[in-house]
């Protein structure tokens, strides 16, 4: 069982990637991803797992595409339960996560309406992320409509709304 690592850099700063075969396992700002450790999981996971330095071709041809302005749909990723199982929580809010349209946002509250969990849960889970981009945490904004905490710090957050309203066909003033 084979996983390569790469880093790719963004316009949001530098990525670090993780794929296996089905696609991405970890797409995070590199300083988070120092301090989580993946292969030590996912070899906890698996002992078989061998974790090699590589393209990441599918997760980063995504990538390309999407900082482009060509992005391809992204399902929630079903294979995760083979590789990093989420915990029932973190599947309820990625999920829901997944179903935000490009160009929107939703709040935390929204989101805790939506899985029946408690918004400073979702805030938890949210940040638990490790498909950072790929899962749209990006998209979760205050009740309010602040911009609150995100991995890669609020100006990539802003950064990353912004391209999406673009994308979207919405004007920014």
């Amino acid at each position: 069982m084979r996983v390569q690592w790469t880093s790719y850099r963004s316009p949001v700063g530098p990525l670090t990637v993780v794929e296996c075969p089905d696609g991405p396992l970890v797409i995070e700002f590199a300083p988070r991803a120092a301090q989580l450790h993946w292969a030590n999981i996912l070899r906890a996971r698996d002992p078989r797992v061998r974790v090699t330095v590589g393209s990441c071709a599918k997760t980063v041809r995504w990538l390309e595409r999407y900082f482009d302005g060509r992005p391809e749909p992204a399902p929630y990723p079903e294979y995760l339960a083979e590789w990093l199982p989420p915990t029932p929580s973190q599947d309820k809010v990625w999920r829901a996560l997944c179903e935000i349209p490009l160009g929107e946002t939703r709040s935390y509250q929204d989101i805790a309406i939506q899985t029946g969990l408690h918004p400073r849960v979702v805030g938890q889970l949210n940040g638990a992320n490790h498909l950072a981009i790929r899962i749209p945490c990006h998209r979760v904004i205050g009740k309010n409509g602040s911009l609150v905490g995100y991995g890669g710090g609020l100006d990539c957050k802003r950064w990353l709304l912004a391209h999406e309203l673009r994308l979207a066909g919405f004007i920014l003033r």
